[in-house]
């Protein structure tokens, strides 16, 4: 709801006006869903329970005996939510010089913002970054870093993927990050990708799975492809969402186009040569949808003469199977 009183005007949505307007267009959002399964219900701590695999289980009917053969096991993965926040200030006689100064409300209304144009920009901005910084914290968040930009959540790059490459238990390509691809390296690195791959993930039906690579490997497979004069037409392309995506052996490669600016600036890695083949369903993004605390206020400051803001909501992130996994950085 907003208020105005004394001159000063707030707004405050909890609960489902927060999902409504917050949450859902950053946990559903097309770009997200396409990479992540999202969990919109993990109250602070979930288990994921998985049944593995059952192999080796028919055998000789020679005995009348009970002969048990083959294992049935359940393992568990957690994923942990935390709640983060984001907290903007803006001077308000900053604001109140810019272009929107004529779409404010007029006379003593003029500090109430509510219902106007810019409170809606402020809110869709304000989603844009969040969901940005989701993303960023999924693959180069770092709890134990000191670094507040990123130590939020664990990602990817910076926490799961060293640990799982360092315990031999994800097959790992070294691409030569920090040196530059030249022709023929975005096919070639590609293709050690998907060689080196498990069998379980070769396994996995085409349209399931997707390559996600940093934005230079994505442009130098495309110079690979124009450079010897193979035609999209062909087997090169899918559609996506109605738009057409590059494939490699019928499996979309999506280009992640910050993963390079953020490997440069968190991880002091330039030229990063990442490449993540996975299942599309493989990463687990969480959050508390109908958690009471997740909010979003906006109001004037009078004692400070500033326009604030302020979101909170509750985010985890973690994967499923490393079998289905395989990497290059």
């Amino acid at each position: 709801m907003a208020t105005v009183e004394s001159g000063q005007f707030a707004i405050n949505l909890i609960g489902s006006q927060a999902q409504e307007l917050l949450l859902k267009p950053i946990f559903f959002d097309a770009n997200v869903e396409e990479i992540f399964d999202t969990m919109v219900l993990v109250n602070k701590k979930q288990n994921l329970a998985y049944a593995d695999t059952m192999v080796n289980l028919l055998q000789n009917t020679n005995t009348c005996g009970w002969t048990p053969k083959g294992n049935f096991a359940i393992f568990d993965r957690c994923i942990e939510t935390e709640l983060v926040k984001a907290n903007v200030e803006l001077c308000y006689d900053e604001f109140a010089d810019t272009v929107y100064k004529q779409l404010m409300k007029k006379g003593t209304a003029m500090d109430d913002l509510a219902g106007t144009i810019f409170m809606d920009l402020l809110l869709e901005r304000m989603v844009q970054g969040v969901k940005k910084d989701v993303l960023l914290g999924a693959f180069f968040g770092d709890k134990a870093s000191n670094n507040t930009d990123v130590n939020f959540v664990d990602g990817m790059w910076s926490v799961y993927i060293p640990q799982l490459v360092g315990a031999n238990m994800i097959p790992y390509i070294n691409s030569n990050s920090g040196t530059p691809l030249t022709a023929g390296d975005g096919i070639d690195l590609l293709n050690a990708v998907y060689e080196n791959a498990s069998n379980v993930l070769q396994a996995t039906p085409e349209g399931s799975k997707v390559f996600l690579v940093s934005a230079n490997v994505y442009r130098q497979y495309l110079k690979d492809l124009q450079n010897a004069g193979v035609s999209s037409n062909m087997h090169l392309e899918l559609q996506i969402n109605g738009a057409s995506a590059l494939s490699f052996n019928g499996i979309e490669v999506k280009p992640m186009y910050d993963w390079q600016g953020y490997a440069q600036a968190y991880q002091g890695v330039s030229d990063a040569n990442y490449v993540l083949y996975t299942e599309r369903k493989n990463l687990v993004l969480g959050t508390d949808i109908n958690n009471f605390q997740n909010q979003f206020d906006a109001w004037f400051d009078k004692t400070e003469d500033k326009l604030k803001a302020k979101i909170k909501f509750y985010l985890g992130f973690n994967y499923k199977f490393n079998e289905l996994m395989a990497v290059a950085y």
